[in-house]
């Protein structure tokens, strides 16, 4: 069952990088494409496209999705460009075809998900804490913030 906080007032960007990201950081490009959708928490997820082809969920959560809508927007109005420009008798443009890369700052981990003949796969999901990108009008774009870290539990240890 998802522990959930009824104050969100208690949300502190601390208890909220913890819950979000339990593995170390790491930075990569993953080319988003134009498949996206919202999780049970709002989330926005968009799937990416990482070495070799391989598929991933990538969201946004927590206070930084509403950072996201700016992408959202960018990859709608991609894919309204590509839709727009088939003629009749032509061939639909593939979502896989209309890609953006994006630069990532995020933490990975796995579900284990069950098909149809109860078979057990497992799915990557990169969550994103920073991110990056050409605008449309060619302007790198930044967005997000690093993981907070609580340095309190640093100090305790000695290792600050």
């Amino acid at each position: 069952m998802n522990k959930r906080v009824s104050n969100p007032v208690l949300i502190t960007p601390s208890y909220e990088d913890r819950g979000l990201f339990k593995k170390p950081p790491t930075e990569l490009v993953v080319e988003l494409i134009t498949k996206f959708g919202k999780s049970s928490r709002n989330d926005i997820i968009i799937k990416g496209l990482v070495q070799n082809g391989v598929e991933v969920d990538v969201i946004f959560a927590g206070r930084r999705k509403k950072q996201a809508d700016e992408l959202v927007r960018l990859l709608r109005h991609r894919w309204d460009e590509a839709t727009d420009v088939v003629h009749r008798g032509m061939k639909h443009p593939k979502r896989e075809d209309v890609r953006i890369p994006v630069r990532i700052q995020g933490s990975w981990r796995t579900r284990i998900v069950e098909d149809d003949e109860e078979w057990y796969s497992r799915e990557y999901q990169l969550l994103v804490a920073r991110w990056a990108f050409m605008s449309e009008g060619g302007e790198f774009q930044s967005f997000g913030e690093p993981p907070f870290t609580d340095t309190s539990s640093l100090k305790a240890s000695g290792k600050s």
